[in-house]
């Protein structure tokens, strides 16, 4: 069968048709195999470097005879015949299995060292963007490296169903709710198949879950040396016909396919293509495939989610460290606990928190103005000083001079804005400035229920009851489950129009989404005793309302005043 010739296509010619199928077969899918030279370009060793390096530690244990590693790989006696050192990727396991013979766990522990810490390469960046926008979810995979998930998470794409063990292939199937990365020689860590029988025989239950896979996705091999029995095995198995569409055997320069694989391909009639390497392939076939594809806009996406992710992480110590201010002497431990923890002051947060971590408002501000000196353009050490004394010191005007200084250094901080925009509108009432800052807000921050909701409450206030209505209506569409904003909506009603029923109805949906919530229980209670005349119902809900905190000062005002008027 090896004198047929395999069809070999042009790369332009394989995109051109891929983009073809792609759009107008939408029952077909491509499947992806990877093996160890897609990983080359994340700084990962591949199966043929690896066992050149363990040839090389055998030759320096076992040669005596003063012969260079090449010669004396000819003649070692790893397998009976036809090993060189330029074909050791042909030999992996038998050489693994010499290389760590009587130490197998050292083996595993050198696959971490070489794969713990790798970051995905622009290709699997690029694969994770098609796995996402497209419907071809599905990679096949001899390699023990997690990449292909690392890239998904990375982007923040939907995450994989990773089966990485022949007992878990009952959960392979066609029809697949989620992306699929297929590990047929199991994940680094649960125990990797390296040995020679492993690698040359594929579990019964893999061979049953890709033969029924591969009757609807076409394969397009990547990376893949085709060395091991196992893969090769089913694929050569597998009958005319059972394999969707023209498998694509993808290649570099100098590493052609294997006999082995010439045969597969001829057998169904699949074609070849040389490509210059993984991540130029994957760049190349995101942009036939993914709608809009755009490189710039996958780097600015994954820049924001890194800085959305560092900025919850420092929000969520601030809450905690604020959490912990008036509490038990464990947890006041806990809080000089964190402030010790960024001592070095290398960075603005560190201040921040050190800052936060004090009792004593005098101590907090002379923190803050030190770091400020250290930092003086830092645009986050100036907003939380701002916030501090807005709410801390109770010095509005410093506060505004703060966030000044905020604008000027980050004029499209949207929380700087907001916040901002919320102090002149309590502190000034001046309604019109206020008006336009939140504006600016929300041109910045549309998906931001907040200055929604401050931007209605000023319309509100200012007496403009027709657009705060609109206003409000927006929002309640835009952000149907948003507790605050429907609770928002249902004050307005009551108070400034006075529509108690439809206020009603908006006070017990808020009430829906965050039962447990203090503000929407007594924001309804004092509604139904004071506005809506509903006494029974007030009662249950002020009870409620102290069953979650027994000790508000502003529950216990509204409720006294409650019972004065039942006298």
């Amino acid at each position: 069968m090896t004198h047929i010739e395999v069809q070999e296509w042009t790369l332009e010619g394989v995109l051109d048709e891929l983009a073809r199928i792609d759009n107008s077969m939408h029952d077909r899918h491509f499947a992806f195999i990877l093996g160890s030279g897609a990983s080359f370009s994340s700084n990962i060793p591949t199966g043929k470097d690896l066992a050149q390096r363990w040839l090389t530690d055998l030759h320096l244990r076992e040669c005596k005879s003063g012969a260079t590693v090449e010669e004396w790989t000819k003649t070692c006696d790893i397998v009976s015949g036809g090993l060189t050192f330029e074909s050791a990727a042909e030999f992996y396991p038998q050489i693994f299995e010499r290389r760590f013979r009587g130490d197998r766990e050292s083996g595993y522990a050198e696959l971490e060292k070489h794969m713990d810490g790798k970051s995905p390469s622009l290709g699997y960046t690029l694969l994770a963007e098609i796995i996402q926008e497209t419907r071809h979810k599905v990679v096949v995979t001899t390699n023990f490296d997690n990449l292909v998930a690392d890239a998904l998470s990375m982007h923040a794409h939907q995450s994989p169903l990773v089966v990485a063990h022949e007992s878990l292939v009952g959960f392979v199937r066609p029809q697949l709710r989620r992306p699929l990365v297929a590990k047929i020689h199991r994940d680094l860590y649960f125990n990797p198949i390296n040995d020679q029988v492993g690698v040359s025989n594929l579990e019964e239950g893999w061979k049953h879950a890709l033969k029924k896979l591969f009757q609807y996705f076409t394969p397009i091999v990547v990376g893949y040396g085709g060395n091991d029995g196992s893969l090769m095995g089913l694929l050569n198995a597998l009958e005319l016909g059972d394999i969707a569409g023209r498998m694509i055997w993808c290649y570099r320069d100098g590493s052609p396919p294997p006999i082995l694989a010439h045969e597969v391909l001829i057998k169904h009639e699949g074609i070849k293509v040389q490509i210059p390497g993984f991540d130029e392939f994957m760049l190349q076939l995101a942009a036939k495939l993914v709608p809009d594809f755009d490189l710039g806009r996958i780097s600015e996406r994954t820049e924001d989610l890194g800085k959305k992710s560092a900025e919850r992480y420092r929000k969520q110590a601030d809450q905690l460290m604020k959490s912990l201010a008036q509490g038990t002497q464990e947890q006041l431990n806990t809080r000089k606990v964190m402030a010790q923890s960024v001592q070095s002051r290398r960075s603005w947060w560190a201040w921040e928190l050190e800052a936060a971590a004090q009792l004593d408002p005098v101590e907090a501000e002379k923190i803050y103005m030190q770091g400020l000196s250290q930092f003086p353009d830092s645009p986050e050490l100036h907003y939380n000083f701002a916030i501090f004394l807005s709410r801390i010191k109770k010095d509005p005007d410093a506060a505004k001079l703060m966030y000044q200084k905020v604008l000027e250094l980050a004029p499209e901080d949207s929380d700087a804005i907001y916040n901002y925009a919320q102090l002149i509108f309590e502190h000034d009432k001046d309604f019109d400035k206020a008006l336009a800052l939140v504006e600016r807000a929300m041109a910045l921050a549309p998906e931001d229920p907040d200055a929604f909701g401050l931007y209605a409450e000023i319309l509100s206030e200012k007496k403009d009851f027709s657009r705060a209505g609109d206003v409000y209506r927006k929002a309640v569409r835009k952000f149907p489950d948003n507790a605050e904003i429907l609770l928002s909506y249902a004050n307005f009603l009551s108070d400034s129009l006075e529509e108690y029923e439809r206020a009603d109805k908006f006070y017990k949906k808020a009430l829906e989404i965050e039962p447990d919530s203090l503000t929407c229980i007594l924001h309804y209670s004092k509604f139904l005793a004071f506005q809506y005349d509903k006494p029974d119902q007030a009662e249950l809900l002020f009870q409620r309302a102290f069953k979650v905190d027994p000790n508000d000062s502003a529950l216990k005002e509204a409720y006294a005043g409650f019972l004065k008027m039942q006298e």
